[in-house]
């Protein structure tokens, strides 16, 4: 299911929901603006650079590599694509 341009539900069932983020540089990485994500695996399947400030102001830049696999737990954040190549990545995310 396409939520939008740059947002897909790969798979989604009564345990998870899988979904594929693309990014061009400067736009959202995975979520529109200041958003949520409840615990969940991130997978990038490209190189990207992120800037990541978080609901209390802290900024971060991040440097993945494709492969590069995270848990996090449950946050509020802005993450922006802040390299010159679009980005994807898939969050799996528990219910």
């Amino acid at each position: 299911m396409r939520i939008s341009d740059t947002i897909k539900v790969i798979l989604e069932n009564d345990k998870l929901r899988v979904t594929e983020y693309s990014s061009t540089p400067g736009k959202d990485v995975c979520g529109k603006g200041m958003h949520t994500h409840a615990p969940h695996l991130s997978i990038l399947l490209t190189d990207a650079f992120v800037r990541q400030t978080t609901a209390d102001g802290k900024v971060q830049d991040f440097d993945l590599k494709a492969g590069t696999t995270f848990w996090s737990e449950a946050d509020t954040h802005i993450a922006i694509n802040s390299g010159n190549k679009p980005a994807k990545a898939y969050l799996i995310e528990l219910k």
